[in-house]
């Protein structure tokens, strides 16, 4: 005997037991957003190491301005016959073989030897460079993208687990929402961990009887304050050297400096902004559910 299955009246089927849940618009143009950079990004990083290139983050303020920390720098194979003094050459020594330095050229003498010197430093490198120490010149100094290169495990392994822990809400407006929180968290953590945005540190002291003058040197993003207690201040942006002058001392003749964001008005409005970003995208979605629902 066969069996068969009424049909209901009204021309709908019944809806299946088991359903995978489905990627709205949004989900699916930035799926695909993200696999075209990623392509763009890969197939450019291919062909600029095959043909020898290096890439490097800028660790220490040593080049101030033309080079400050948090700077990425892709260089390329250079000849030593081919530089000039005023040249940025990266090199490392055997004294050092596990430190890539990239400074500049101060004096090529007669033999081809070449000595350099970061742009802060009050010294030349103690080294004279050949060919074999040379690991290649600049063909690229981006300021600030070093940093994102350095916080990449960590945004990248963060995004990961959330965007794991957030696939059981099939709500779309908790499941997005969820994601902006947990994105902000990450990029909280990873600014906590690695200090991009505010950092002084002090290359030099200079005594004398009753005073001391301090040079200093901004590496991170934003132009801060610095005020010497007891003493001036001064205003840096990135790589930027300044001279604090500090005439009350501790008894121990120590010295306290302190360092805070200086921007102008329109600076801090849009630092403020950027900080609303999350909260807006999560109205926005909100919006948007509520009008779908309607």
């Amino acid at each position: 005997m066969s069996q068969t299955s009424a049909i209901p009246l009204s021309g709908t089927l019944p809806r299946p037991l088991l359903r995978g849940r489905t990627f709205s618009r949004s989900e699916s143009v930035l799926a695909w957003s993200v696999a075209v950079i990623a392509a763009v990004l890969l197939t450019a990083a291919v062909l600029f190491l095959t043909n020898g290139g290096r890439w490097f983050v800028v660790e220490t303020p040593s080049m101030g301005e033309a080079a400050p920390v948090g700077t990425l720098v892709l260089d390329m194979p250079v000849q030593a016959s081919s530089l000039r003094v005023g040249d940025i050459v990266s090199y490392s020594v055997a004294a050092n073989p596990d430190v890539v330095y990239t400074h500049r050229i101060v004096e090529i003498d007669p033999d081809g030897g070449i000595r350099a010197r970061g742009d802060v430093n009050g010294a030349v490198d103690p080294w004279t460079l050949t060919q074999d120490d040379l690991v290649g010149a600049p063909v690229l100094l981006v300021p600030h993208l070093g940093w994102l290169f350095k916080a990449a495990p960590v945004l990248l392994v963060g995004t990961l687990l959330i965007w794991g822990l957030t696939s059981a809400f099939t709500d779309q407006v908790t499941r997005s929402s969820l994601r902006i929180a947990g994105g902000s968290l990450t990029v909280s953590y990873a600014a906590f961990l690695f200090k991009p945005f505010v950092n002084v540190t002090t290359i030099s002291n200079a005594t004398s009887p009753g005073s001391v003058e301090a040079t200093v040197v901004s590496s991170g993003i934003f132009p801060v304050r610095v005020d010497a207690v007891g003493g001036n201040s001064v205003h840096l942006v990135d790589g930027e050297v300044g001279r604090l002058t500090i005439t009350e001392l501790s008894r121990h003749g120590h010295y306290q400096l302190l360092s805070n964001i200086d921007l102008d008005p329109t600076g801090w409005a849009v630092l403020v902004a950027g900080c609303l970003v999350p909260l807006l995208l999560c109205l926005a979605i909100g919006r948007v559910e509520a009008v779908h629902a309607s």
